[in-house]
């Protein structure tokens, strides 16, 4: 074979082989997708979304069946442009098993006179004492149960504001509401909305800042093993039913100034993490704050514990202060540990109150002197012997 020949054969191959390859990697990447969409196919077959029945006007629904996987949620996401359309519509919200896409600003949502809205008389009295004469209303109910929320959800920020603040615009949710088992990814600030009826955001999980400045709950209300990760507020919130917050960590700022407890509320087992402050708040009724854990600075400073209040086993890491708080009726405060000396300064009791116990630091610390002494002696008095 001629040189020629040789370079000509090579050239050839060389342009033969790789559009072979070429080809065969064609044919391989088709296949491999087309086995994908079969896959994704029959793993949706089992995603089973439920929606209101046709001619139904008073609640938007899309509850996904336990089948769903995560990539089936994702890729039939709910838009809050649909969520918007069903609330300015006048029906109820249910969600189940979802995933949430975009910002749901509850300001889009047209205002209504005061006079026009039935409310509680109390709640009434407290709106127009406020001069309040409009508010925006969810006229059912508002579900968004073991779902994600990859978004914020805001009563007070409106598209075209540039920074956020408290507008002093009110919410009424007429029907109940659920976050239960629901993670949000983004801030949620429901300040100034006006619940009434009962709320379940047991098991959330907020990711990011949770606001309920100004709420007033008329029923029950539970946060039962919430984890609040960001910064948490409640300032001024008034609860007329009872509420818990039992198991729930707080992993910010903690701020339930100002709050009115008029029913019984529970902060069992409750874990905070940084400062917390309930200054200035008020519990009317049985308050229990037993096996509480305080990370640092707690201030309970001039609360008013109207009823039996519970501190029993508590631990306070960091500085305790209960300033010209008033205990109304029976206090415990047995067996609690406080890792610095508790302020309790113009503070008054409806039964006489021992400043010295075994959960008191100074005489702890005590017993620990006397012992260690004891010790020293008796080893010198057998090392004598």
């Amino acid at each position: 074979m001629s040189p020629m020949a040789a370079t000509a054969t090579m050239s050839l191959s060389g342009s033969i082989i790789p559009s072979r390859m070429s080809v065969a990697r064609k044919l391989s990447i088709f296949f491999s997708g087309l086995s994908f969409l079969t896959l994704s196919s029959l793993a949706s077959a089992d995603c089973v979304v439920e929606r209101e029945p046709a001619g139904e006007s008073q609640l938007f629904i899309r509850h996904f069946a336990s089948g769903c996987s995560k990539l089936d949620r994702e890729a039939r996401a709910v838009g809050v442009g649909e969520i918007l359309g069903a609330l300015r519509a006048g029906k109820g919200v249910s969600l189940m098993n979802a995933v949430i896409k975009g910002d749901l600003l509850l300001t889009q949502l047209d205002s209504v006179s005061l006079a026009s809205i039935a409310l509680p008389e109390p709640v009434l009295a407290r709106l127009s004492q406020s001069k309040v004469t409009e508010l925006r209303v969810i006229r059912g109910s508002f579900v968004l149960e073991n779902s994600v929320v990859d978004g914020i959800i805001d009563t007070q920020l409106k598209p075209d504001m540039t920074e956020h603040r408290l507008l002093g615009d009110m919410v009424v949710i007429q029907g109940p509401v659920s976050f239960k088992g629901t993670t949000f990814t983004k801030e949620i600030d429901l300040s100034r909305t006006v619940f009434l009826e009962t709320v379940d955001s047991s098991n959330a999980i907020y990711l990011g800042d949770a606001f309920y400045l100004a709420c007033i709950f008329t029923k029950s209300t539970t946060f039962e093993k919430a984890a609040f990760s960001a910064n948490s507020r409640f300032y001024q919130a008034i609860f007329e039913g009872p509420v818990t917050f039992r198991r729930a960590g707080f992993n910010g700022l903690t701020n339930f100034l100002s709050v009115w407890f008029k029913k019984e509320s529970s902060f069992s087992r409750a874990y905070f993490r940084m400062g917390t402050g309930f200054s200035g708040s008020r519990f009317d009724g049985i308050s229990d704050f037993s096996e509480a854990v305080f990370e640092k600075s707690a201030f309970f400073m001039a609360t008013v514990f109207g009823a039996d209040t519970y501190f029993r086993r508590a631990v306070f890491r960091g500085e305790a202060s209960f300033s010209d708080a008033a205990f109304q009726a029976k206090d415990d405060f047995s067996k609690v540990f406080y890792r610095e000396e508790p302020n309790f300064s113009r503070a008054t009791f409806a039964t006489p109150r021992s400043s010295v116990g075994f959960e008191n630091p100074v005489f702890l610390m005590i017993v620990a002197a006397s012992l260690t002494i004891f010790l020293i002696a008796f080893i010198i008095i057998l090392k004598k012997g």
